[in-house]
Formats: structure tokens, C-alpha cells, sequence
């Protein structure tokens, strides 16, 4: 797809960036933004609207959360009255897309379920992103629900998203199986982020079964591809998940912590709520909460201040 070749006119300007955007095409897709642009007189509020979107979809890869908000505002503002459920989806997927690479699984499934309910094709795209979110906080039922819907609308579901979403979702004996699935996809047709995704989503769950070799060299690669994009949260999400992962190699702790016991044990001794570590670590309030009682009786302590006490020494963290 050549932009020069294909954009005569302004009005389809924002179907290719729409396309580029969900091949995970970038560089192609800030072109397309700037002949858009350029030609901003030639289209109607609508097509400029999208022009917006997909400047905001680039904004949310890279962690600008409160321009994404911003944007997407002036984007609601128009759709919701108008009808435009299209428009109206999208910019609520995008709200939750900046919210997961922030670490706030929470917000990103409030204004993800918003958008499925609003457009099945956006649903069929953003359900990888709802699965994520809806595990994060604990309700599986709805990641079963929205990927079941997925599943039976029209619009059909790019395959490597369908097989995180249900690798996320699945029972553990097929859990792995799909995971490799998602990456052996990945071979057909290069997709940065989403193959990143795919590969921090099967790093962590090696992780939290203790395979730390092979989960090290999965989120490595994970990491990596995030840096490559500029897509700032999702770095450091990921740097999170291989400190901790790094830490497991590390012999046994003092305290008998586990890796990501010691890590939120750090992080509540730094004077964070759980929400704040939740953000930070990709966890909901409630995970956090239920490391932090099996931390205390581990030391005989019976509250987080009495964390500053203890020697936590060799966890470093990012800022957040």
C-alpha cells in the first residue's frame, strides 16, 4: 500500500490509515495523518474526526494517555449525537488501549466493554485488548462473553488476536498451545505490537509458573519490540515483569517472598496504594491486595509501614 499512489482524493485518506494502523504499519500511518492534514478543507467532519483517531491510536502505542483522552473527547462529542457508532467505538477502544499500556486494567475494561458494545467490528478487533483487561481485574466472565460474541458476529477476528484473547481466557493445559499459536502466526505477516503483546502476555504467564528462562526470553523480545515502536508504558510494563523474572534467578529470598511478592513488598514500602501498584505492575487493587496477606505473615508484620523495615535491598524499578 503506497500513499502517493492511492490518496488522490482526501476522503479515503482515513480508510488507509484505519489499515495501517491495525497492520501495526506506523511509519505509514503518520504519512497518511499528514496528507490528511494537508488536505484537511477537502473532507467533512467525519472523515476529519477519524483523521483524529488515528493520530490518537499512534498517541496510545506510545503512552501519551492524556492527549488520547483529549482527543478522543472532541471525537465523542460529535459521534455520540450524530449517531456515528463507528466513530464512537473506535475512540472508546483507543481510551482503553492507552489505559492498558498504563498499566490501569480497570479504566481500560470500562471503556473497552463501551466499545464492543458499540460496533461488532471494532469488538472483533479490540478483543485481544478486552481479554487482557477483563483478566487483570478478576472477571473472566466477561472475557469469555466478549470473546464468545466476537466469535459469532459477521466481522471476522484476525487470527493472532483470537488466539491471545483465548490463550488468555483458556483452561492451563490449552492455555500454552495457543500462546505458541498467536506467535506461529505472527511468522505470516510482521505486526510489531501486537507480536510484542503476544510474546509479554506468554512471557508473563511462564512467569507466574516459575519457567523463568524461557519467560526471560520471551518478555526480552517483547521488550524489545516495544523500545523499537516508542511505546513508553509498555516498556516499562514489561521491565517490570523481567525484574521480577530476573529476581527468580536470584536464589532463595530471605523472607521467603516470591518474585513478585518482594517486587509489590518494594513497591508498598515505597509508600504506594495498591491501585498505584496495580498500575504500575499491570494488576488489579485486589491481586495486589491478596500478595500484600500472604507478604505480612510471612515476616510477622501486620501492616505495609512496617515494610520499611525490612531489607528489600536489589529491586529496582523504573519510574512509573
Amino acid at each position: 500500500m503506497q500513499p502517493e499512489r492511492h490518496a488522490g482524493s482526501a476522503a479515503v485518506l482515513p480508510a488507509l490509515q484505519a489499515i495501517a494502523l491495525m497492520l501495526d504499519r506506523f511509519e505509514q500511518a503518520e504519512q497518511l495523518i499528514r496528507m490528511a492534514v494537508a488536505r484537511s478543507a477537502e473532507v467533512g467532519v467525519a472523515d476529519a474526526l477519524a483523521t483524529e483517531l488515528a493520530l490518537s491510536h499512534l498517541l496510545a502505542i506510545r503512552g501519551d494517555q492524556a492527549e488520547v483522552w483529549q482527543r478522543t473527547s472532541r471525537v465523542l462529542a460529535f459521534a455520540v449525537p450524530h449517531g456515528d457508532r463507528m466513530l464512537a467505538a473506535r475512540a472508546r477502544w483507543l481510551r482503553g488501549l492507552a489505559a492498558l499500556g498504563a498499566g490501569d486494567p480497570e479504566s481500560a475494561l470500562h471503556e473497552l466493554r463501551e466499545g464492543v458494545s458499540g460496533h461488532p467490528a471494532v469488538a472483533a478487533w479490540a478483543v485481544a485488548d478486552i481479554a487482557e483487561a477483563a483478566i487483570a481485574v478478576g472477571r473472566q466472565d466477561v472475557a469469555n462473553a466478549v470473546l464468545a460474541r466476537a466469535r459469532r458476529e459477521r466481522y471476522g477476528i484476525p487470527r493472532r488476536l483470537e488466539f491471545r484473547a483465548a490463550a488468555l481466557t483458556a483452561e492451563e493445559s490449552d492455555a500454552e498451545r495457543l500462546f505458541l499459536a498467536a506467535l506461529q502466526d505472527a511468522d505470516t505477516a510482521a505486526m510489531p505490537f501486537t507480536d510484542a503483546r503476544a510474546r509479554f502476555a506468554y512471557g508473563s504467564w511462564l512467569a507466574r509458573r516459575h519457567r523463568t528462562t524461557t519467560a526471560r526470553s520471551q518478555l526480552t523480545c517483547a521488550h524489545r519490540g516495544f523500545a523499537a515502536l516508542g511505546a513508553d508504558g509498555w516498556t516499562r510494563r514489561v521491565a517490570a515483569e523481567l525484574q521480577a523474572a530476573r529476581a527468580g534467578d536470584a536464589g532463595v529470598d530471605p523472607y521467603g517472598f516470591t518474585p513478585r511478592e518482594r517486587q509489590i513488598a518494594w513497591l508498598a514500602a515505597q509508600g504506594l496504594s495498591n491501585q498505584e501498584i496495580g498500575w504500575r505492575l499491570g494488576l488489579s487493587p485486589r491481586t495486589v491486595g491478596s500478595h500484600l496477606s500472604h507478604v505480612f505473615p510471612k515476616v510477622g508484620i501486620a501492616s505495609r509501614a512496617q515494610l520499611s523495615g525490612l531489607d528489600l535491598t536489589g529491586i529496582e524499578m523504573l519510574p512509573g
